[in-house]
């Protein structure tokens, strides 16, 4: 059994270390600025940042899926807070949360560089500073589901200039937190970003 794993494990290593000599696998970074909200809110658009590393697996002459691990800093501006029974607006708040993103992005190629991108990610979230009911319970918990969809250009040097717009698709706010947000308490407040910045592929 333990020569069976050790064959595996040679097998693994050389395979790899192939890919990187045949430039099939290109580790790198990408970070750039998140122009974000919050849907179905009365709020405006946040500017803020995300930051982290990518691994380009270079499987065609015209694709390229790209596993990413990203920190990245969304939420909204000026989100206007409501009186359960009033409806009448209490105050404004800027809400921040922050997510560890890990996506799969699809990478087509047209021609000289250019390309489109589409993938999904799943978002951990790992801090939010907007109020909670149960003040006892310190976990951020939760997670987002998100879909990118976005246009790039790289150079030959392995610089790529990159804009993206990625949405949520659960409940930012986890259904845990009753904020008085909402027109009907029915909606739910999705994650909008846009993503504009830079990548390098080593």
């Amino acid at each position: 059994m333990m020569k069976r794993i050790v064959c595996l494990l040679v097998v693994a290593i050389a395979a790899t270390t192939q890919l990187f000599a045949q430039k099939k696998v290109s580790p790198g970074i990408r970070a750039g600025v998140n122009v974000a909200t919050l849907s179905n809110i009365d709020a405006d658009f946040k500017t803020d940042f995300y930051a982290g590393g990518i691994l380009s697996l270079h499987l065609g002459q015209r694709y390229t899926l790209q596993p990413e691990l990203i920190y990245t800093r969304q939420g909204a501006n000026h989100v206007t807070f409501v009186d359960d029974e009033t409806g009448e607006p209490t105050r404004q708040e800027n809400v921040t949360i922050q997510y560890l993103s890990l996506g799969v992005i699809n990478k087509f190629y047209f021609v000289d560089g250019f390309h489109g991108l589409i993938g999904p990610s799943i978002d951990m979230k790992i801090g939010k500073n907007f109020p909670r009911i149960d003040f006892d319970d310190d976990d951020y918990g939760g997670v987002d589901l998100g879909l990118s969809l976005g246009l790039g250009y790289t150079l030959p040097i392995g610089l790529t200039f990159e804009g993206r717009f990625k949405t949520g698709m659960l409940d930012a706010f986890n259904n845990d937190y009753f904020l008085g947000l909402f027109d009907d308490p029915d909606d739910i407040s999705l994650n909008r970003v846009f993503q504009l910045g830079l990548s390098y592929s080593f």
